[in-house]
């Protein structure tokens, strides 16, 4: 067992500058996204300043990061919060693309997607990315 699967409430950091993809991402993986996982307290943050002060201000245990946001990108932001604030919390980046797949792990994902996504295919992440 983990340590965030030993806690009851983990903080997972909900970034992108569409509040429809924040909304789809939370109604796909709700607030449990496997029976053996604490419940999600979603942080939601639409720009990367938002970002940078929600996970300085808070116990992060995982980030899920939209790719296509506009101005700075989900990969821009996480390699901000790996460099700036040595973030090692797992991280899920959301992809337009295959081929931004590469970039995404470079920035530090632990995992991608690709969008458009399904609610199984993401929830299946997000619950991984607890496990770590």
């Amino acid at each position: 067992m983990t340590q965030t699967q030993e806690r009851s409430i983990v903080n997972v950091l909900l970034y992108s500058d569409n509040i429809d993809t924040r909304q789809a991402v939370m109604d796909a993986v709700g607030v449990r996204p496997g029976k053996d996982l604490p419940q999600v307290n979603w942080i939601e943050a639409a720009t990367e300043a938002g970002a940078v002060t929600k996970f300085t201000e808070n116990e992060i245990d995982a980030l899920v990061l939209d790719g296509e946001t506009q101005k700075a990108g989900g990969m821009a932001v996480l390699r901000r919060l790996v460099v700036e604030n040595e973030c090692t919390a797992p991280a899920l980046i959301l992809v337009a693309r295959q081929q931004d797949e590469w970039l995404a792990q470079y920035a530090g994902a632990t995992a991608t997607l690709l969008t458009p996504f399904d609610a199984v295919s993401l929830t299946d992440a997000v619950a991984a990315l607890l496990r770590k």
